[in-house]
């Protein structure tokens, strides 16, 4: 999978994984809690429970137009994460396992 703007390779730490920023387009939100993120290659659906003050951020305009995801390898098993920041906070809207 080739996203985002920015990249970082390896950690260091017996777990390899890949990170990339990507471009927010905009904010599926229903009945006020976000509900998926538009980016350039389509909707990543919000998968996580995600705590009442991030949406309220999100509703005021107050996280960064940007996300991470990462793409860690765990032997043979990959999984991507998408993480959102809101109020100086990192938060985890998608996973896949």
């Amino acid at each position: 999978m080739t996203l985002g703007v920015g990249e970082v390779k390896g950690s260091g730490y017996g777990v390899e994984f890949d990170e990339y920023v990507v471009p927010v387009r905009g904010f599926l939100l229903r009945k006020g809690k976000l509900a998926g993120i538009y980016v350039k290659e389509g909707l990543i659906p919000v998968t996580e429970e995600l705590p009442v003050e991030v949406h309220k951020a999100i509703v005021k305009g107050q996280v960064k137009k940007e996300v991470t995801v990462r793409e860690i390898r765990y032997g043979e098993e990959d999984v991507i994460e998408v993480l959102i920041e809101a109020d100086y906070q990192s938060w985890t809207i998608f996973t896949t396992s």
